[in-house]
C-alpha cells in the first residue's frame, strides 16, 4: 500500500452541523473523517542508527474499523503486532497483541462485554508458560493509543488547535489522559526527502511524542515522530521501501 494519505477536503460547516458535530464524540468525528482506510510507514533510527520500523495503518469494515500496527526494533530483539477491532465511533470491541521480546513471548486476546475488555494474556519463556485472565474496566469515550497518531491527520494546521481524550494502551496495561496541540514544524529532512510540515505534540502519556504531517489539505502525510526525552525517532522512508 502506498503511503501517501488522501484525506477529504471539507468544506465550511452550517452552524447546525457544527452543532451536530460538537455532539459527536471524538472517536466519531476522527472516524468519519479518515479515508476508507491508509497506511504510514517509517523507519526507527535510534542513536542515530537505523533499527526497525512502525507500520500503522487502518481499514474500514461494515461493522466499524481494523486498526493495526506493526513495530520492531532489532537491536532489543523487540517485536511487535497489535491489531483493534473498532466500532464507528472507534471505541473497543477486540485487542490482539503478540509481542515479542528477547526469549519471551506475550500474546493476548481481549473482546469487549458489558463496558469491560475481558479476555487472556499468555507469556511463554524459557522456563514455562503463564496464563493469566485479563478483565478491565473500559469506559465509553476511551481511545486505543495508536488513534492520537492517526488523529493528526484530520486536526487542524492552525497553531493552538487541541484535541484531548483519553487513551488505554494493551502493551502496558497503561491509561493516560492525553492532548494534541498544532504547532509549526518547519521544513523537515528525511529519508524519503523534504517536507513543510505542521508539528502535532502529543503530551500525557508516557513517552511523550511529536508528530510531523505535512501541510495541505489533499495530501497528508505523518512523515515523522520524535519520542520526546529520548535519542530516538521514526522518519519517513522511500516509497519502494514502504511497500516491500
Amino acid at each position: 500500500m502506498a503511503v501517501l494519505l488522501a484525506v477529504p477536503v471539507f468544506g465550511v460547516a452550517t452552524q447546525a452541523q457544527a452543532q451536530a458535530q460538537a455532539q459527536e464524540s471524538i472517536g466519531a468525528q476522527a472516524s468519519a473523517a479518515l479515508p476508507e482506510r491508509g497506511e504510514f510507514v517509517l523507519g526507527l533510527v535510534n542513536e542515530g542508527e537505523r533499527d526497525g520500523f512502525m507500520r500503522l495503518g487502518w481499514i474500514k469494515t461494515e461493522h466499524g474499523m481494523l486498526l493495526y500496527d506493526r513495530s520492531m526494533m532489532p537491536s532489543a530483539q523487540v517485536y511487535e503486532t497489535l491489531v483493534f477491532g473498532l466500532t464507528p465511533d472507534l471505541q473497543f470491541e477486540s485487542v490482539h497483541l503478540e509481542f515479542h521480546r528477547g526469549l519471551a513471548y506475550m500474546n493476548l486476546d481481549l473482546d469487549a462485554e458489558n463496558g469491560r475488555l475481558v479476555g487472556q494474556r499468555v507469556i511463554q519463556r524459557l522456563e514455562g508458560t503463564e496464563e493469566q485472565a485479563v478483565d478491565i474496566a473500559m469506559p465509553e469515550g476511551i481511545l486505543p493509543r495508536p488513534v492520537a497518531f492517526i488523529m493528526p491527520l484530520i486536526m487542524s494546521e492552525e497553531e493552538g488547535t487541541e484535541e484531548a481524550f483519553r487513551w488505554y494502551g494493551p502493551l502496558g496495561n497503561a491509561f493516560a489522559d492525553v492532548t494534541i496541540t498544532a504547532r509549526p514544524g518547519g521544513v523537515i529532512e528525511t529519508p524519503a526527502g523534504s517536507f513543510d510540515t505542521t508539528r502535532y505534540e502529543i503530551r500525557g502519556g508516557s513517552p511523550d511524542n511529536d508528530v510531523y504531517v505535512t501541510r495541505g489539505a489533499a495530501d497528508r502525510r505523518v512523515v515523522r515522530i520524535d519520542v520526546v526525552g529520548q535519542n530516538m525517532q521514526f522518519l519517513a522512508v522511500p516509497e519502494t521501501e514502504a511497500e516491500e
